[in-house]
């Protein structure tokens, strides 16, 4: 008899797991994750994601009893995230079929399959890593929520970082348990999450007393109710401030699509420059001090870069009249060994019809492949060009910082990929007064990754407590107030949206202690796992 014949499953739904093959097992697991992906935007059904990772418990129970645990549970993990990321990701093979020329449609579906194969070995981690200190009682949900936590941070920091489709997303931004994020950040909410989601697992466990086996789920929906409580409270005491207080801002996107935008035709910058232009409005008395924001890239490099061409500069001051541009676009510098190109932000400012420019920002925080080639040096000869199709791609600029807006309090500019990530924005003394999002989500096609990117940067209003103002050439273009909350957006049949930018809060306990907040919440968490076991129930057996 093998060691895998003496462990005996501890309930009825370990035992029905336990009887599936490994492969029907996989299977599940990977349906899980995919179920999983419903939580998200734009679904949002959190329930269907609290399911998939009970599911997942109940797998990695199975695993817990085999000789090779370790290889077990990581190749559960694995197919978890396979099925989770595939779908949650899709959309990324819609970029490589805007260039059909370069890279065609066939090189969209293995690359989407490549980077989610690549992204769930997080996930196999993370299973891998609980089996190291999992239990047969609910102090495993503990371990759970903890070891899933680690392989999370890892995926937002290996590499560079990819942080989507993070469990704290699952709660949608802007209600009252989203507000959580001001106190722990989405790290922080994502432990939360995970400890809540795989608490119901517990009750399908035979061998322990009801009331132990019910303890985590009763734990977790209080927590939930007080996190609703606390949220919607710490909403209701939003400040009101008295109209013409604040300056209008208006985000405005040319409703082009991203192939054509970028229509190889002499008079193309000029053709999508008079689509943003439209879009901005007339300049006139009644709206000199509106601020407008165009998105990532706005103007196509086709014949030339809009900030060398003194005819268009010319053009676009007078379209502006005296308003305030904050737009995305592609600069170069030249240098010693050729030329760095930047994928750029600028603030512009219209006085009396003449466009002049303010600040610039680079982008700091590149997508690897889809703006460079990692280690370029060594593939450079292999003729991959980066999806931008900028020479070896763009280089990185210095960490973003404030920049002065006339009319407007100071503001900070993410571009796309960098509003993803939490911590990008400054803070103390340098923490500024709003955030500027541009991004270019028609790369992303018309699913539901315009959505997902779209929630993430809301959880940056949160975490920050900072407004911010999002114009995205083919995704959502918005203003949303520092909760998260959208005040107004563009719809498929208004190019944009315009409202009086909402007012900045206090700087939040995360913006303030979040790492120091974060460590105290991973290390009481972390301590469940070594509390005394609980009591068996009638017939049954310990720990």
């Amino acid at each position: 008899m093998n060691a895998e014949q003496t462990i005996r499953p501890s309930s009825r739904v370990q035992a029905w797991f336990a009887a599936r093959t490994p492969w029907q097992r996989r299977g599940i697991a990977a349906v899980a994750g995919a179920v999983a992906t419903l939580g998200h935007a734009p679904f949002q059904l959190t329930l269907f994601f609290i399911a998939a990772i009970v599911l997942l418990v109940w797998l990695l129970d199975v695993s817990a009893t085999k000789e090779r645990k370790l290889r077990s549970a990581f190749s559960i993990g694995w197919f978890f995230g396979l099925g989770h990321l595939v779908t949650g990701l899709y959309w990324v093979a819609a970029a490589f079929n805007v260039d059909s020329d370069a890279w065609g449609p066939i090189w969209g579906i293995p690359a989407t399959l490549a980077l989610a194969t690549g992204l769930a070995l997080y996930f196999g981690i993370g299973a891998a890593l609980a089996m190291l200190l999992w239990t047969k009682d609910v102090r495993r949900i503990a371990v759970f929520a903890v070891a899933f936590f680690v392989s999370e941070w890892l995926r937002g920091h290996v590499f560079g970082g990819f942080p989507w489709l993070m469990p704290a997303y699952v709660w949608t931004p802007g209600e009252p348990i989203s507000q959580l994020a001001s106190l722990v950040g989405a790290y922080g909410l994502t432990l939360l999450t995970l400890l809540v989601a795989a608490a119901p697992a517990a009750i399908a466990d035979s061998g322990q007393s009801a009331s132990w086996r019910f303890a985590p789920v009763l734990g977790a929906a209080l927590a939930v109710g007080m996190a609703w409580g606390w949220g919607a409270q710490h909403i209701a005491g939003a400040p009101t401030e008295p109209p013409g207080a604040r300056p209008i801002v208006r985000v405005a996107d040319s409703g082009l699509g991203q192939a054509e935008k970028w229509q190889n035709r002499p008079d193309q910058e000029w053709r999508v420059l008079q689509r943003y232009l439209e879009a901005s409005g007339e300049p006139s008395d009644d709206n000199a001090d509106t601020i407008i924001v165009w998105p990532e890239g706005a103007i196509p490099v086709i014949n030339f870069f809009m900030l060398e061409n003194p005819d268009f500069m010319s053009a676009l001051g007078h379209g502006l009249g005296d308003r305030v541009l904050i737009t995305g676009l592609t600069r170069r510098e030249p240098r010693a060994n050729g030329v760095a190109y930047f994928n750029s932000a600028a603030v512009i400012d219209g006085v009396n019809g003449e466009a002049r420019i303010s600040q610039t920002y680079d982008k700091n925080h590149l997508v690897p492949f889809g703006e460079y080639i990692p280690l370029w040096d060594l593939v450079g000869n292999l003729n991959i060009a980066p999806l931008q199709r900028i020479g070896a791609g763009f280089e990185a600029g210095a960490p973003p910082t404030r920049l002065v807006v006339p009319g407007a309090p100071t503001a900070v500019v993410l571009i796309c990929y960098e509003a993803i990530f939490p911590d990008m924005t400054p803070r103390g003394e340098g923490r500024p007064g709003w955030i500027v999002m541009v991004t270019n989500d028609a790369w992303f096609g018309g699913g539901s990754g315009p959505y997902q990117h779209y929630a993430m940067a809301r959880y940056r209003a949160i975490e920050e407590g900072l407004p911010f103002a999002r114009a995205a050439s083919g995704g959502i273009s918005a203003i949303v107030d520092a909760y998260g909350r959208q005040v107004a957006a563009t719809s498929a049949r208004v190019e944009y949206a315009e409202a009086q930018l909402p007012p900045a809060l206090s700087e939040t306990p995360y913006a303030r202690w979040g790492s120091i907040v974060l460590l105290v919440l991973f290390v009481l968490i972390a301590a469940l796992r070594f509390l005394p076991a609980g009591k068996s129930g009638p017939g049954g057996s310990g720990l």
